[in-house]
């Protein structure tokens, strides 16, 4: 494992695409193979890999015969519902030596998320019968497997390693009968995954686990039934918390005179001691006596161990098996059929737009519309910026209870912390303009996408907005640290004093353009995935706006998509967001948040303008001020 104060810096340029995922199809199974002797289709895993199609609904299984594969394999996210699938983990290897320090591509060393041999991005992944190595031996980070993506699916695999062997970083990992070694933090990161009758064996001195879940995540890393090994005269901890909410559990598990008898390690700090959710359950052998465990882990009651069944710990929003592959209900995405139909918008009201254009020097301005799909000029542009002469950024209107307008935004000043404000009865006479620098006292590099929301339960108004923590507060993966962000948030009632800035959502990726919307009695927070091999839309749902946020969604659009708002059309919510790439804009219609209409080639701003914020407003305020 890293310090949290080591800067993170992109090791390889990876490809995204579509990453809506749907049940896996019946049919018959495509299959390609791959031999190193040259008796398949590919001599190597990756162009077989590279040969898979993209965006697949049906699984595509990839057969590797017996060999040793000395290559890196990345699986990018479009290669959805692979299989790898060996012959014997004993005979069939993919192995690499790379490890942190050494010279990366672009001549600076590596650090520990640049070593990976197999980088898995691709949703619903499953791989059999292989083994995953990482032959640095005791040299220093040196990863076996990464997996950044959901629903993975390990049979019958071997991970070996020696300092952080396997990375399960994100979504949800299922780990059955598998082989796992190492030394020194060699099953680390914050996916919830569950380990299912496999066996940990431990080299050397270390420590099994350490997890970096999330705050809000409610599982982390469950072992159940399974067991410790390892080498002779060896020392272990079951765990260290990463992060001060890592979460891990042993289920009757037979532990080996290896564990120490304190069982776990609060990493040098007592605060993450109360934070940390370590807890055993039945644990046998003669490592496994709890007597002399830390007294800020727990011994789990039955009802608690039996929360923790494979359907709770992995089921998530979608209900996914991981022993069928199946979703209860997956994010399904469909081009609008038919004529579009207009918005029900009140005959005394319109809606209106800010939008932007493509340069920061191409103003802001409102636009309108009265059906939703075409948007015109009102020909009024938004307050100039005169707060320190700063540019205004992504400008987001909320109407409060009075009828007030709000408006902030960014200033797209390096180095801000904070945000810009001015308010409006009419939409024509605007208040002073102030610069609130929220963050002023937070080790924040920059203040990014401010958002408004009114809650109508407290009467306050929520202003959220994505900030990056410098020396690697919060720690992203194939990321810069300068473009880290995750969602922050300030409460107000009257724009003069603020609460104190807290943290809101951290889905363990880098995340901003974030929008809270009240939805039937719960809340949903439709985000921006930042991460490099995403750039699109997810969505994540509390009871409060405030969270904790429960799982993200599959995401439901294409790459390049970001700043996104949504306003109510009658039952269906009109999703608005940008395509970073073309500068289009993109209109995406729901009632349920999981079955999306896609009506983006419908939609139409002034040319080169694309929407940041849209709301409804009386027709007779449009006159007046237009």
């Amino acid at each position: 494992m890293v310090d949290n104060n080591v800067q993170m810096r992109a090791q390889t340029v990876l490809l995204a695409g579509l990453a809506v995922s749907a049940l896996a199809a019946t049919g018959a199974r495509a299959q390609t193979v791959v031999a190193a002797d040259g008796s398949g289709q590919f001599k190597t895993v990756q162009q077989a890999v590279d040969a898979a199609p993209a965006h697949s609904r049906t699984r595509f299984v990839i057969r590797v015969k017996p060999g040793t594969y000395q290559e890196r394999v990345i699986v990018p996210p479009e290669k959805t519902f692979l299989t790898l699938e060996g012959d014997d983990p004993q005979t069939t290897v993919i192995t690499g030596a790379v490890h942190a320090g050494l010279p990366g591509p672009d001549g600076r060393p590596l650090i520990t998320f640049g070593t990976p041999t197999v980088l898995i991005e691709a949703n619903d992944f499953t791989a059999e019968n292989l083994t995953f190595e990482n032959s640095a031996g005791p040299r220093g980070q040196a990863l076996a497997l990464t997996i950044m993506s959901d629903r993975g699916v390990f049979r019958n695999c071997r991970f070996l390693g020696y300092q952080d062997t396997l990375l399960a970083q994100a979504g949800r990992q299922y780990f059955d009968h598998c082989y796992i070694d190492g030394a020194v933090d060699f099953i680390f990161g914050g996916s919830a995954a569950y380990f299912e009758s496999c066996e940990i064996h431990v080299k050397a001195n270390g420590y099994i686990t350490a997890p970096n879940t999330p705050k809000d995540q409610h599982y982390g890393y469950v072992f159940s039934h399974s067991k410790i090994t390892s080498e002779p005269n060896v020392q272990t901890f079951l765990s260290r918390p990463w992060r001060p909410y890592g979460a891990t559990v042993f289920l009757n598990t037979e532990m080996s005179e290896a564990v120490r008898p304190a069982g776990w390690n609060n990493w040098n700090d007592p605060k993450r001691e109360p934070t940390a959710r370590y807890g055993e359950y039945h644990s046998t052998g003669e490592g496994g006596d709890t007597q002399a465990r830390v007294r800020w882990a727990h011994q789990l009651t039955d009802a608690e161990a039996r929360e923790l069944s494979l359907e709770n710990v992995l089921g998530g929003i979608d209900g996914w098996n991981p022993k069928t592959g199946t979703v209860r209900s997956a994010v399904v995405v469909a081009k609008e059929s038919g004529a579009p139909k207009a918005a029900p918008i009140a005959r005394d009201s319109v809606w209106i737009a800010t939008t932007a254009g493509s340069k920061a020097t191409d103003g802001l301005r409102l636009e309108y519309s009265t059906d939703g799909y075409k948007w015109s000029e009102t020909g009024r542009s938004l307050p100039t910026p005169t707060v320190g002469q700063k540019q205004m950024m992504d400008p987001r209107l909320v109407e409060g209870p009075d009828g007030t307008f709000h408006l902030v935004w960014a200033t797209a000043s390096k180095g801000d912390r904070g945000f810009g404000y001015a308010s409006s009865e009419d939409l024509v006479q605007w208040s002073d303009q102030k610069y609130v620098e929220i963050m002023a006292k937070e080790d924040a590099l920059d203040l990014a996408s401010p958002n408004l929301f009114y809650d109508e339960v407290s009467r306050r108004f929520v202003v959220t907005w994505a900030s990056t923590i410098s020396k690697n507060f919060i720690q992203s993966f194939q990321e810069e640290v300068e473009n880290n962000p995750r969602i922050w948030y300030a409460t107000t009632r009257d724009f003069e004093i603020f609460s104190d800035p807290e943290l809101l959502f951290d889905p363990n990726y880098s995340v901003r353009d974030a929008a809270i919307l009240e939805d039937r009695g719960r809340y949903v927070l439709i985000h921006n995935d930042n991460s490099r091999p995403m750039l699109n839309l997810r969505i994540s749902s509390s009871s409060t706006p405030f969270g904790p946020w429960g799982p993200s969604s599959d995401a439901f659009t294409e790459k390049f998509a970001e700043s996104p708002t949504a306003i109510q059309a009658g039952r269906e919510w009109w999703i608005y967001y940008t395509n970073t790439q073309t500068g289009a804009a993109g209109l995406l219609k729901t009632r349920d948040f999981r079955s999306f209409q896609d009506a983006s080639g419908q939609v139409s701003f002034p040319e080169g303008r694309h929407p940041i914020s849209v709301l409804q407003v009386r027709r007779s305020l449009l006159a007046r001020a237009f």
